[in-house]
């Protein structure tokens, strides 16, 4: 499992991961942070992986939601999220 921490502020600075991030026509798919507490948030991305998703962008994350997705990403060793790719947008 990969985590990446983007702050919202370096959009700007770094086009070419945000076009990857958002191809035209859909895409990944897109969590708003802001509609689940820390735990709920841990929830909603272990359904998606186990949907088969293999890349999640979670907007709109708190401090308190990067660190919940960065403690469960470290206690989750199992095959079926080797290659889940998690990008978290922190607030603004």
């Amino acid at each position: 499992m990969e985590i990446q921490v983007i702050n919202r502020s370096r959009e700007a600075e770094s086009p070419d991961l945000m076009a990857r991030l958002n191809p035209p026509g859909g895409g990944l798919p897109i969590v708003h942070a802001e509609a689940y507490a820390a735990e709920g948030l841990q929830g909603i991305l272990e359904v998606l992986a186990a949907r088969g998703e293999r890349e999640i962008m979670v907007l709109d994350c708190s401090r308190a939601h990067v660190q919940a997705v960065l403690e469960w990403s470290s206690c989750h060793d199992e095959e079926q999220f080797e290659d889940l790719e998690i990008y978290l947008v922190r607030r603004a």
